[in-house]
């Protein structure tokens, strides 16, 4: 319970931080099940970018699985419309199943990304990251606000 407290402190506290651009969206990832992901990107200096993300792994196994992610870019314009960042994070993960006990863990995540931009209000996003012993790749699409 004490790790996810954590988790949501670490989210509102990025919220607040949130300062010119903010964008928020959602995709598909892969890695160690499938899921559906919802994000947000909020800008807090000129290179730097926070983002939380929820993943719901979709399964049939009797299980269900969430997975909270907040991590911090560092973004390098590559041109007009692409940026390119690595970032790094922190990762709580928490499943429940039908007639046991849930389980949670918190770890760090390390990889990479790239947005491209669509449109002003719009632009695509994938990432590539290891998260709790296992790498996962991260598509979708985000909003400008």
């Amino acid at each position: 319970m004490k790790k996810l407290i954590l988790v949501i402190a670490l989210v509102i506290g990025t919220i607040q931080l949130a300062k010119a651009q903010t964008t928020f969206g959602g995709g598909v990832s892969f890695g160690n099940g499938t899921s559906l992901e919802a994000k947000a990107d909020f800008n807090v200096a000129n290179q730097i970018s926070v983002s939380p993300s929820i993943n719901y792994f979709l399964n049939t196994a009797g299980y269900s699985a969430f997975q909270f992610n907040v991590d911090a870019h560092y973004n390098i314009q590559s041109n007009d419309d692409m940026v390119i960042y690595p970032l790094v994070g922190l990762n709580y993960y928490m499943i429940t199943t039908t007639g046991y006990t849930g389980g949670s863990d918190l770890g760090l995540t390390l990889g990479a990304g790239s947005t491209y931009k669509l449109s002003e209000s719009m632009k695509l996003y994938a990432e590539l990251k290891y998260i709790r012993s296992g790498i996962g790749i991260s598509a979708g699409i985000l909003f400008s606000l």
